[in-house]
């Protein structure tokens, strides 16, 4: 739950959403905005730019028409839970949910990868994998060189930001429950650095081949597809255990909250719904 594998477009998702633009006007300006951070990494020529942009429009209109409704449903539901109501089933139901939802954009965006990149020159691929190289570098810079107490605040500070997010300031036994939790995750940064040089690795082996554009297109397809299935046993369980923690402590962080706390939770995933119907419906 701490993080996860670079994808460049999934990547720009998230930064354009948490820019200092509303989400709405944000993921509006999308068609825009995806195309420019591509041209930061890759040097692209006309035609790349071109293909980019129709690439770009049929991802947004298949996530404005089919996914935007599924979110509000999910939204709606989660405020039927929250409170007193909400067990360890329930919130793991919630959970597999966001994961299938997760999992349905990473195959777009696997399959619009697998569609534009072994279009790209050997200039443009070493753009690429530098970028790749130094994204890499920085995930270990902050993750996997920091000692056990920067860890575990840094565990605690992200837990804390996102449960006042949505519920606003944290009681002190509230707090005080999420880092006793902070200090009981698993460190998981080396195995899923591991999985960013795996996932690197195997895309740059495919795009370098000497076969034709069909062939490396549908063999990176294939390996993208594949590497959504984690067989990596370790990271497998090590994140169960962590997501366990989680589970635990926003149970008990739920069945404590104040009114206060349940008003802004209702409030803050109440503008989500809004947002998202709107967005969904065009307007």
């Amino acid at each position: 739950m701490m993080g996860g594998r670079l994808y460049i477009t999934g990547a720009l998702l998230l930064a354009a959403l948490i820019a200092g633009c509303t989400f709405k006007s944000v993921y509006n300006r999308l068609d825009d905005l995806i195309p420019q951070y591509v041209e930061g990494v890759i040097t692209l020529d006309a035609t790349h730019e071109e293909l980019l942009e129709q690439r770009t429009t049929i991802l947004l209109q298949w996530h404005r028409n089919t996914q935007l409704k599924q979110y509000v449903s999910w939204l709606q539901a989660l405020q039927q839970d929250v409170g007193q109501r909400l067990t360890e089933a329930r919130l793991e139901q919630h959970l597999e949910q966001m994961d299938e939802f997760w999992l349905n954009l990473l195959i777009r965006l696997n399959d619009e990868m697998a569609e534009l990149l072994p279009l790209l020159n050997d200039e443009q691929l070493d753009e690429l994998f530098i970028y790749l190289d130094d994204t890499n570098a920085e995930f270990r810079e902050d993750y996997i060189d920091i000692d056990d107490e920067e860890r575990i605040a840094a565990y605690a500070e992200y837990m804390t930001d996102t449960y006042e997010n949505w519920i606003g300031e944290l009681t002190d036994p509230q707090a005080a429950l999420v880092e006793q939790a902070a200090t009981e995750l698993v460190n998981t940064s080396e195995l899923r650095y591991r999985q960013r040089l795996k996932w690197q690795q195997g895309i740059q082996q495919i795009l370098k081949m000497a076969e034709s554009e069909r062939t490396r297109r549908e063999r990176l397809r294939e390996f993208l597809a594949g590497f959504e299935q984690n067989d990596d046993n370790e990271l497998s369980e090590k994140t169960r255990v962590n997501q366990n923690i989680i589970v635990r402590l926003t149970v008990r962080i739920s069945h404590s909250m104040t009114d206060e706390q349940r008003e802004h939770f209702i409030d803050r995933t109440g503008h989500y719904i809004r947002i998202f119907t709107e967005l969904a419906e065009n307007r």
